[in-house]
C-alpha cells in the first residue's frame, strides 16, 4: 500500500482526467489538455511532477491532435498510477477514484483529487438563462461529465461527503458499446463559492473565468483565453461581445 499525499491525490486526478498509461516493452506516462492550457501545464502541472518524482519534464505540443502536455518514460511514476488501481492503456469507460484516496479519511486529499481532476476534465460557465444582468451570462455552473459508471459513482459519493449541493443526469446512448454520460452540475453562488474557497481552482484558463465573473458580474461565453486576459488587463471591455440592450 503506497502512502498518499496531497500531492499525489491531485495528480491522480490530473491523470484521470488528461492522462494516459502505456506498458509494452517499456512505460509510457502521457498528459496533455488544450493548448490553452499550456500555462497550467508548464506553471503546475510539471512542476507538480518534478518536485514529487525528481525529475525535469518538460512540456511539449502534440501536433496531431492539437493538445500540450508532456511524455515520459519515468518507471516511477508509471509505477505509482499502477499501484493507484489507473488501467494501463484505455480508460475512460474504467477509470475511478484510487481507492486509497476515496477509503482514507482525509478530506484533503479528496479535495487535491477533485481539483486535479476538475482543472483537467471540469468545466465552469456561466449561463444567461438565470441573469443578474439582462441578457448576459451571470449565472454560474460548474459541471463534470464521465462515461465511467466507477467514477460516478465515486463522484456521487465524494460530492456528498463534502456537502456540495448537485444534481445529476444520466443520459443513455443508442450507439452499441458506448457507455451512457452521468453529467453532475452545481449551480448558482453559493455553490461556486464554495468551490473556489475549499477546492480552489490552479488552471489559469478556467480561472479567468472566475475572475472575470468576479469583476464584472457577467462572463461572455465562448471567448479564447487571450481574449479573458485582455478584458483582465483593460484591454477588451466584456460589453462588446453583447449587443445593445432593447
Amino acid at each position: 500500500m503506497i502512502s498518499v499525499s496531497e500531492k499525489i491525490a491531485e495528480i491522480s486526478g490530473i491523470h484521470a482526467g488528461d492522462g494516459y498509461l502505456r506498458i509494452r516493452s517499456g512505460v509510457e506516462v502521457d498528459a496533455s489538455g488544450n493548448i490553452e492550457e499550456k500555462e497550467y501545464y508548464d506553471n503546475h502541472v510539471i512542476p507538480l511532477f518534478n518536485s514529487l518524482f525528481n525529475t525535469d519534464i518538460k512540456g511539449r505540443f502534440f501536433q496531431p491532435r492539437n493538445t500540450y502536455g508532456f511524455r515520459t518514460h519515468n518507471r516511477q511514476i508509471a509505477n505509482l498510477l499502477i499501484d493507484l488501481g489507473f488501467p494501463n492503456g484505455k480508460k475512460t469507460d474504467i477509470v475511478r477514484i484510487p481507492l486509497q484516496i476515496l477509503n482514507y479519511n482525509n478530506e484533503n486529499f479528496i479535495k487535491r483529487f477533485l481539483r486535479g481532476y476538475f482543472d483537467t476534465d471540469g468545466c465552469l460557465y456561466f449561463s444567461n438563462k438565470h441573469y443578474k444582468f439582462k441578457n448576459k451570462h451571470s449565472y454560474p455552473v460548474i459541471s463534470f461529465t464521465t462515461v465511467s459508471k466507477s467514477l460516478a459513482d465515486d463522484l456521487d459519493l465524494i460530492f456528498k461527503r463534502l456537502n456540495l449541493k448537485f444534481s445529476k443526469y444520466l443520459k443513455k446512448v443508442k450507439e452499441k458499446n458506448w457507455n451512457n454520460k452521468t453529467t453532475f452540475y452545481f449551480y448558482g453562488i453559493k455553490n461556486l463559492n464554495k468551490f473556489i474557497n475549499e477546492i480552489g481552482i490552479k488552471n489559469p484558463s478556467k480561472y479567468s473565468k472566475y475572475l472575470i465573473w468576479k469583476k464584472f458580474g457577467f462572463c461572455p461565453p465562448n471567448i479564447s483565453y487571450q481574449k479573458r486576459k485582455d478584458i483582465l488587463s483593460g484591454k477588451l471591455d466584456p460589453n462588446s461581445f453583447y449587443g445593445p440592450i432593447v
